[in-house]
């Protein structure tokens, strides 16, 4: 979970298994380099007809080496008298929103890239509630090959979204299972009885190879903080730290840790891990914070290896507000209970989702920032990809998108102010160091309209587009056409 899950609200499957197609060869006529591992995505089309129909269906596609399948696909929506949403859903060209209103709830790819986890469901549309119309056999969390073969059934849906809408606006949006590090099991939030048999969001582990699934928390029932929902989920963003812990966020009260001020904002639910073992939550010690920051729970779930983490501070941001977002953020490291912030650019977008590379000396980030020490690098404020080592030295900018103006919305995808474009959910590949992230923006002259998702090297050279996904197609008085990726996973090369 990330700042980045603060996303503008958006005006907001009889699923086909499609068995006979699995494995049935290159959808693509832009197949990528052999060195990318397993990245599993999600495409969601819809179309606008001058009869003001709207009909929409999704796919999911695994690419795995040079090879790009589609394993699964959506019979479309309607068409139903809802004319313009497709235009309305795809303004923002954030692909991720497709959670609130379809059927697939998230993707996940194993540690050793031989396998995908994915989650359909149709009892979680709301953002705009659409007739998805799924029958019970077909709902479900599923496994199925990097190759796209062997897809099967791993057993019904949580019952509880990963997501939740803020009555400010915008959306939360989590993550809805995690692997454990050798591959053998999924970690998720679904309900569970406590103690005492009340029914209550707990932590739970599918064994990916058996199908078993296995309760593991017995958190007590909890009443939202004033300022969320009164149906957003009390646990979110299971994520296995090591084999037998698993780190959550809860605004429950296990046996009175959950004691204090109330949260002033989505991002602060408490942390808290528990052990397979025993099943005891934990609360989790915040490292020291500087004098005008704060810490979020979320990121301080790190186990033995830094992390970094994007964090707010007080004061008013340069290029705020965007989507209501004010906050200056800043990208620290954490070591342990060590704290060390890297960056100063004084900006509310800064960074959504930083990673450490994988050679732990260096911070991948995304920012909007032109820092004066690079000597007017990004004088447009376009989204960015920078570098930093870890203790703060040898700043670089890594990409050089360009934008015709000034970008107002910086790295926030934004309905409102949809000029520039913008990077996110950065991600790398453990074996080699490749870094894959999802992009609006248009370097190689293919994505005019649409977001792609793109990989390069650690030092930002052989840039390559993954995914070939229409953007969004205006027909004027005649249709409009979009398709958009989104959610994706991402696993390292595994021939």
């Amino acid at each position: 979970m990330s700042r980045r899950s603060l996303l503008p609200a958006l005006s907001r499957f009889a699923l086909l298994l499609a068995l006979s197609g699995c494995g049935g060869g290159d959808d693509s006529g832009n197949p990528p380099p052999s060195d990318i591992g397993t990245l599993a995505y999600v495409t969601t089309e819809c179309r606008d007809s001058a009869d003001n129909s709207f009909v929409e269906h999704q796919s999911l596609h695994i690419l795995h080496g040079d090879r790009d399948v589609t394993v699964v696909e959506t019979p479309e929506v309607g068409p139903i008298a809802l004319g313009g949403l497709c235009q309305s859903l795809t303004l923002a060209r954030f692909g991720d929103g497709s959670i609130l209103r379809e059927a697939f709830q998230g993707v996940a790819v194993s540690p050793d890239g031989t396998a995908v986890v994915f989650e359909a469901t149709d009892d979680f549309s709301i953002s705009p509630r659409l007739p998805l119309h799924l029958p019970p056999e077909q709902k479900g969390i599923f496994v199925v090959g990097a190759d796209g073969t062997s897809l099967r059934s791993l057993g019904p849906p949580s019952r509880l979204p990963s997501f939740f809408l803020p009555g400010s606006g915008g959306a939360f949006v989590g993550r809805p299972f995690a692997f454990s590090p050798d591959g053998r099991m999924i970690t998720f939030v679904d309900k569970g009885p406590d103690a005492a048999g009340n029914e209550a969001g707990q932590i739970w582990t599918l064994d990916v190879d058996s199908g078993r699934r296995r309760q593991v928390t017995q958190l007590p029932p909890a009443v939202p903080p004033g300022n969320l929902p009164s149906d957003a989920p009390s646990v979110v963003n299971a994520v296995f730290i090591d084999n037998q812990t698993i780190g959550f966020l809860t605004f429950a009260n296990p046996d009175g840790m959950n004691t204090g001020p109330p949260c002033s904002c989505p991002l602060d639910f408490p942390a808290f891990t528990v052990s397979l073992s025993d099943g005891i939550p934990k609360r989790v010690p915040l490292p020291v914070t500087s004098p005008d920051s704060r810490i979020i729970p979320t990121f301080v779930i790190t186990g033995d290896k830094p992390t970094a983490v994007s964090l707010p501070l007080r004061g008013k941001a340069q290029n705020g507000p965007i989507n209501g977002l004010a906050t200056i953020g800043e990208v620290f490291v954490i070591d342990g209970l060590n704290l060390l912030q890297l960056t100063n650019f004084q900006r509310v977008d800064t960074s959504f989702n930083p990673i450490v590379d994988v050679d732990r000396q260096a911070v991948f980030f995304e920012a909007s920032a032109n820092p004066p020490e690079l000597h007017d690098s990004n004088p447009f404020e376009s989204c960015q990809i920078f570098s930093i080592d870890r203790l703060g030295g040898n700043l670089r900018q890594l990409t050089q998108f360009s934008a015709v103006q000034h970008t107002t919305n910086g790295c926030l995808f934004s309905t409102k102010r949809p000029e520039g474009c913008v990077v996110n959910q950065l991600t790398q590949d453990s074996e080699t160091r490749t870094v894959v992230f999802l992009s609006s923006c248009d370097p190689l002259r293919t994505n005019p309209f649409g977001t792609q998702l793109f990989a390069m090297r650690p030092d930002g050279s052989d840039l390559r587009q993954l995914t070939y996904t229409q953007g969004v197609i205006t027909h004027p008085g005649v249709e409009v056409i979009g398709e958009l990726p989104g959610p994706f996973a991402y696993g390292p090369y595994a021939p």
